[in-house]
């Protein structure tokens, strides 16, 4: 049977800075080789410094390679490029991602560089509620963020120890994995209702394993992983193990993530696993505190679940209308009634149209007028609910 390890415990292993122990900054400092190895200490890391003194931690980027079914030379878990349950799941994973890079994968990186590119204010922080693991839209639309600030009800989860063992298994592991990607390939969203089984069994339970594949697929290298917490005064801590996080006894857990993109720009993700309803928040006061600290922010909002057409969600929705910069979402976003129109500019993309079934009762009539007159353009692809209309609605609010 496949095994996990905590991504705390690793990290623990690894040191506080969650990439190399404090004390070994020798090690740190050094141009480190890397060997295909049969074998993998777990007590040990492999480093390379790149660019402007960053380094990269080769073992939670064999990690991420394995997960994203995309091997490379020197990957510290060599001997799994021989499992017949990786080379089955990266030969057809591999097609599957092919085809989505080359058609939606591109038409959404085509529309952030004419369109968004130029109706955003540039903020370098962005703020994604309700998105589970998905820093693959995240990361595409907003390219020029250095931050991005993630939040869901699913847990972080822990990573798998690939053990070089012929008694493994990995069929269900990444069996797993296909399943958790269906909804985010093939219809832009991940399902609510599927990520609660999704991302939490016993071989996938939680955001790391996607957050890690997402951000390989993405061209992106992985610097460090830590434990966070966020405290009773809304100040962000970073934790050595996920021991150390538990005995804190805080509301807000989470794990933030540095990464660097293919151009060598240094950026982290940070997601916490939290209850964002006003009941929830209404225990969770440090969040709302460090939330409400946050300045020069965009928000990005897709399907959502109209969570924020409801009353119970008043909280978060007041955060964002108050401290965003730009708000950029599909109708289960924020309703238009929300915008005062002498604080906001919009700029509509796409038709709207009525919500699917399943969220009939939040049609919204006052935004369907202002669209029917806002000479919307056209998006080109589908997303959000309405994945199958090629021009799916996307609204941008800028303040004034």
């Amino acid at each position: 049977m496949l095994k996990t390890l905590s991504i705390f415990s690793l990290l623990f292993i690894f040191g506080c800075n969650g990439s190399v122990s404090t004390s070994d900054t020798e090690t740190k400092n050094k141009q480190v080789q890397k060997q295909p190895v049969t074998k993998v200490d777990s007590t040990k890391i492999t480093e390379t410094k790149v660019e402007s003194n960053v380094t990269i931690n080769d073992t939670l980027n064999s990690i991420a390679q394995i997960i994203a079914g995309n091997f490379a030379e020197g990957n510290l878990f060599s001997y799994l490029n021989e499992n017949k349950d990786y080379q089955n799941f990266s030969q057809v994973f591999n097609k599957r991602w092919v085809s989505f890079d080359t058609t939606r994968l591109q038409q959404l990186k085509q529309f952030e560089s004419e369109k968004l590119a130029k109706d955003l204010l540039q903020q370098k922080t962005l703020f994604y509620p309700f998105s589970g693991p998905d820093i693959l839209y995240a990361h595409t639309f907003f390219p020029q963020a250095d931050n991005y600030i993630m939040i869901g009800l699913e847990p972080v989860g822990t990573l798998p120890k690939f053990t070089n063992s012929e008694e493994d298994s990995l069929s269900k592991y990444f069996n797993k994995i296909n399943t958790s990607l269906n909804a985010i390939l093939k219809f832009s969203f991940f399902r609510t209702e599927s990520m609660s089984k999704d991302l939490k069994n016993t071989e996938v339970d939680g955001t790391l394993h996607l957050l890690f594949l997402f951000l390989n697929r993405t061209g992106n290298s992985i610097v460090s992983a830590k434990p966070v917490g966020i405290d009773s005064l809304g100040n962000p801590t970073s934790y050595s193990s996920f021991n150390e996080l538990k005995k804190a006894n805080l509301r807000t857990k989470g794990i933030k993530i540095e990464f660097l993109t293919s151009d060598k720009q240094l950026k982290t993700v940070t997601y916490y696993s939290l209850n964002a309803a006003n009941d929830g928040l209404s225990k969770n006061k440090g969040f709302v505190t460090y939330l409400n600290s946050i300045k020069n922010f965009n928000t990005y909002l897709k399907g959502a679940s109209y969570l924020l057409h409801k009353s119970n969600f008043s909280t978060i929705r007041n955060v964002i209308i108050n401290g965003a910069s730009s708000v950029i979402q599909d109708d289960s976003g924020i309703p238009y009634k929300f915008f005062e129109e002498s604080k906001w500019n919009f700029k509509f993309y796409g038709a709207y149209t009525r919500p699917i079934p399943m969220f009939s009762v939040c049609y919204q009539k006052d935004l369907d007028s202002v669209w029917k007159n806002a000479k919307a353009e056209k998006t080109g692809f589908g997303i959000g609910y309405n994945f199958r209309d090629k021009n799916s609605n996307l609204m941008i609010a800028t303040k004034k």
